[in-house]
């Protein structure tokens, strides 16, 4: 019988040994972990490209100020911010504020009358309106209920600074990795924020070649990156 209680306390031993030396399950989503089309995100050690498939790559994890964020695979051709200038798109202009998306939906309900009507015998439609091409473009895509938009100033600083992560897992998943080259403006990508002292005519520029910022005019054609939010159920 003593030896029997000795196997059994040795046996004990071994298995809360092995439960603290186990390493704990990481329930985290953290930069370069990868977006799937059925809302999963999956870990890159874990991807596999016959299993899943990608649409977007983790560049922020959650915090208290936001939902983890994840950039698509590929970008916007250059495209204007707006269509006219003189025209506010009632953006917040904050600089700060991780609200692409709050953004993105003036950008594409805020219109202005075009000096003469295209379709004259149609007010309502939508060409005889100043927009914004970069605003209309988001919104397209719905992978497991998430659509994409247009970042803010902020948004694309927290991309800039992952980067050297992001970029190597969104050439793993096939996609185009964002510009960090200065030749030809390449690095340079539209942010969905008006700059606040000019907004009728300006909005911010961001360089993924050194995370400066720059107010350019909304009738000039950059590159753009749309990202999702991830909104687990």
């Amino acid at each position: 019988m003593k030896n029997l209680s000795l196997i059994i306390m040795m046996a004990l031993s071994m298995v809360l040994t092995s439960c603290d030396e186990h390493e704990p399950i990481d329930l985290d989503i953290h930069p370069g972990y990868i977006l799937c089309s059925d809302g999963q995100i999956v870990s890159p050690s874990v991807f596999n490209s016959d299993v899943h498939t990608p649409v977007a790559v983790v560049f922020s994890e959650k915090t208290d100020k936001h939902q983890a964020l994840a950039v698509l695979l590929d970008e916007i051709a250059p495209v204007a911010f707006a269509d006219t200038l003189s025209f506010d798109q009632k953006t917040s202009g904050s600089e700060t504020e991780y609200d692409g998306y709050v953004n993105t939906v003036a950008l594409q309900t805020t219109h202005l009358d075009r000096d003469s009507m295209v379709v004259k015998d149609n007010k309502a439609d939508p060409r005889n309106y100043y927009t914004s091409p970069l605003g209309l473009l988001a919104f397209r895509h719905h992978w497991f209920f998430q659509s994409d938009y247009v970042p803010s100033v902020a948004e694309l600083g927290l991309l800039y600074s992952t980067l050297t992560i992001v970029n190597p897992i969104i050439e793993r998943c096939g996609g185009t990795p964002v510009n960090r080259s200065p030749e030809n403006a390449g690095c340079w990508y539209w942010t969905s924020t008006e700059v606040e002292q000019n907004k009728m005519n300006q909005a911010w520029l961001f360089s993924m070649a050194d995370g400066s910022r720059h107010k350019a005019p909304k009738t000039n054609c950059y590159r753009a990156r749309l990202i999702v939010e991830y909104n687990p159920l």
